[in-house]
């Protein structure tokens, strides 16, 4: 019998589940509501999906946050892979100073950063745009992904580059078929999750940004002072469709790699 604990601990299961997803639910419901008030429902009508397709600075913002997030995410997988495999050479001592450093952002409040960054920017006279925007939010995910891949190169076997530089690859050869392929997960993990977190960055954005440069987060807080419209609703369906496909595909090619592999085993 399940006892009273067992019981407890399955509703707030629940409970946390539906405070998940229930807000995503009500925003593709309300994507499709007929009036002009977010939260009032007036009837079914897709129109707001049409006045998404005009409405050039919405999408130009979300051109501007995906080019910035693709941009970082891509920099700081690979300033994270470059990070980890020097700290794998490094003695223990200055390894710890090294990753002190590199993880320093993650405890730094973020305003702090930004306002350091444009102090930066600003006695450089470098003017802010898409550069700068792409340089702070590398500052903002370089520890993520420094953190995922060196745990990733941490659990790697150096006997492996070892054996293959015995086998007559050099280093980099050695990188390219054995330590490259090893950590692929790794740094498709930490490349989606700084992709995540530079698209939806908003405090870094606002001390980086520049003219022509307004991102999505940006936008959408904006149009807070003249009311917000289903429209919004609209592109946070798209964005929830879009991702959920990103998940499917990569959780079937998983499926089919496992299944695979387990196929594989037996003989």
């Amino acid at each position: 019998m399940k006892s009273a604990l067992d019981t407890v601990t399955a509703w707030l299961a629940r409970g946390v589940i539906a405070f998940l997803y229930v807000p995503i639910v009500v925003v593709v419901v309300l994507s499709f509501n007929d009036s002009d008030i977010t939260y009032k429902w007036a009837g079914f009508t897709t129109r707001w999906y049409g006045e998404l397709a005009r409405d050039t600075e919405l999408l130009d913002a979300l051109r501007v946050s995906a080019e910035v997030a693709l941009l970082s995410a891509t920099l700081a997988t690979g300033c994270g892979l470059l990070a980890a495999m020097g700290m794998a050479r490094l003695r223990p001592r200055w390894r710890a100073v090294f990753s002190g450093g590199l993880f320093l952002p993650l405890v730094i409040p973020e305003i702090v950063l930004g306002v350091a960054l444009l102090s930066v920017f600003g006695s450089l006279h470098a003017g802010l745009g898409l550069t700068t925007l792409v340089l702070g939010h590398l500052v903002v995910t370089l520890p993520y992904a420094a953190l995922i891949i060196l745990g990733a190169h941490g659990a790697l076997d150096p006997a492996l580059e070892e054996a293959a530089t015995d086998l007559g690859c050099n280093a980099w050869q050695a990188f390219c078929r054995v330590t490259l392929p090893l950590l692929r997960q790794a740094l498709l993990a930490a490349w989606l999750l700084c992709f995540t977190i530079s698209f939806g960055n908003i405090v870094m954005s606002t001390f980086t940004n520049g003219v022509g440069t307004t991102t999505l987060p940006l936008r959408v807080y904006s149009l807070l002072k003249v009311g917000l419209t289903p429209e919004i609703n609209a592109l946070g369906t798209l964005l929830v469709l879009f991702t959920f496909l990103i998940i499917l595909g990569v959780g079937l090619r998983q499926m089919r790699r496992v299944l695979l592999g387990g196929d594989r085993a037996p003989q």
